[in-house]
């Protein structure tokens, strides 16, 4: 039986898997509850290192699993990007820091083509994973979270450390997992 293990996890399995890890987690004695931001007291484990975890129990168990908990695909990297990286292997300046301008293009015009938003290289950052910008945005930004549901799983804990609100809002396949007017009205 093949189990694929994403973080896109439901809240009833998310809260099963944080309850079986948090009883099993030894709590660190070298830190004085009182020292640490009151917004990360409530928080439990990680989703995404919880699931990580039961995947490794499947996996022991005999069981086959992907494990995308993490992030980090299972599946090989194609021969282009070791290619690309072997090229620029050699390279240790810092880019600029919204990112390569010939790649931003590349995102503004894939944007436009397939999204049918016109945007250019100048409305384009790019940084180096989805959770990193979102927790910058959260940050410079003082507002309440919409998140997509299902999405990453950090998002909404990032609000809580930055003691701004989430909410989830429901995004169905049959058009294509994006928000609805309706849905935000919700």
């Amino acid at each position: 039986m093949l189990v694929l293990c994403i973080t896109q996890v439901q809240t009833k399995t998310y809260k099963a898997v944080h309850k079986m890890i948090k009883a099993t987690t030894p709590q660190p004695s070298h830190i004085d509850p009182a020292s640490l931001n009151t917004n990360l007291k409530p928080m439990g484990v990680s989703a995404t290192l919880a699931i990580n975890e039961r995947s490794k129990e499947l996996q022991a168990s005999g069981r086959k699993v992907h494990r995308l908990g993490l992030g980090q695909s299972p599946f090989p990297v194609p021969p282009r990007v070791t290619n690309a990286l072997r090229k620029h292997a050699g390279e240790k300046d810092y880019l600029p820091v919204r990112g390569l301008p010939t790649l931003r293009k590349a995102v503004a015009e894939f944007h436009r083509r397939h999204d049918d938003i016109n945007c250019s290289q100048d409305d384009v950052l790019i940084g180096p994973g989805s959770k990193e910008l979102m927790f910058i945005l959260q940050l410079t930004y003082k507002a309440e979270l919409l998140i997509p549901a299902p999405s990453w799983v950090s998002y909404a804990p990032q609000a809580q450390i930055l003691g701004s609100n989430a909410r989830w809002i429901s995004t169905q396949a049959d058009n294509n997992w994006q928000m609805t007017p309706d849905a935000l009205e919700a």
